[in-house]
């Protein structure tokens, strides 16, 4: 009986953990930290972003300024992190 409940717990703590973070203030969700630029906008397109891939993606620090992610950029996601990606014409 305890190798069971050892075997059951085991396979619970290697479920990932979800991260939610927002794009263009639409949540999207992932199941690993470590994410491209590319990935997080495929990522909010999948779950219904109005966006395109060709876009350009931003994260939105804590003061609002913008910070620009490339797609073959590597970050680190936490939970709450806000993205803004506009179209690549877009001045604002």
């Amino acid at each position: 009986m305890q190798i069971d409940v050892t075997k059951e717990t085991e396979s619970l703590s290697k479920k990932p953990k979800v991260i939610t973070i927002t794009v263009n203030e639409r949540s999207v969700t992932f199941s690993k930290h470590k994410v491209t630029g590319l990935e997080i906008k495929q990522a909010a397109i999948k779950q219904c972003v109005a966006i395109q891939q060709d876009f350009v993606l931003f994260e939105v620090k804590c003061d609002s300024q913008l910070e620009q992610i490339g797609d073959c950029e590597t970050i680190t996601l936490h939970e709450g992190q806000r993205f803004r990606a506009t179209a690549p014409d877009d001045n604002s």
